[in-house]
């Protein structure tokens, strides 16, 4: 099972979103943000918007006329945020999980993160995202949907609806059947 996701806060803004940006998450030096792409991307004109407690630390290191970083954020400005992007880049290091992706689903909009770990679980290829095996590879996938886009209802459906597996009132259920399931000595 997987942990939650509260969907009537992660939930899109508005029907029609202004996709001019990448939302990037800058987390924990070394374990949660690889900055060589986030930086290759910006020197290649992708305009990124970058969020997270962490994110201050970097404004020397990512000092760029394309990338605004916006520090620590709280949950309406996070899912406005979200709604509004273009993709979310998650340049994760190491990850079990990943809420990243799936907020970002949540909000209607994919992501382009690598296939390893939590999120290659939860991002399906060319459903509800993009998934890639190097930093080279991710960052051809970036500036392609950049410059081409891609199927923006489709996409935002297919978000909406994989967003529902890690929807909390969900989990729940299935967390009470599984402790019913052992209180009553049943096996599953």
């Amino acid at each position: 099972m997987y942990p939650p996701l509260d969907l009537e806060v992660f939930r899109p803004t508005t029907q029609k979103p202004s996709r001019d940006y990448v939302l990037a998450y800058l987390g924990i030096r070394g374990k949660e943000t690889n900055l060589k792409v986030i930086k290759e991307l910006a020197r290649q004109g992708v305009k990124i918007k970058a969020f997270g407690k962490s994110s201050k630390e970097y404004e020397k290191e990512l000092s760029s006329q394309n990338i605004e970083i916006l520090g620590y954020v709280d949950d309406n400005t996070l899912v406005d945020l979200y709604t509004n992007a273009l993709f979310t880049l998650f340049t994760f290091t190491h990850e079990p999980f990943g809420y990243i992706p799936v907020e970002s689903m949540a909000c209607g909009t994919p992501v382009i993160t690598y296939d390893k770990q939590g999120p290659k679980n939860t991002v399906s290829h060319n459903r509800t995202g993009w998934l890639v095996s190097n930093d080279e590879e991710l960052v051809r996938e970036a500036i392609r949907i950049w410059k081409q886009g891609y199927d923006e209802s489709s996409i935002k459906n297919k978000c909406l609806a994989n967003a529902q597996e890690y929807d909390v009132k969900k989990i729940a259920d299935e967390w009470l059947n599984c402790l019913n399931q052992l209180r009553c000595g049943v096996k599953s």
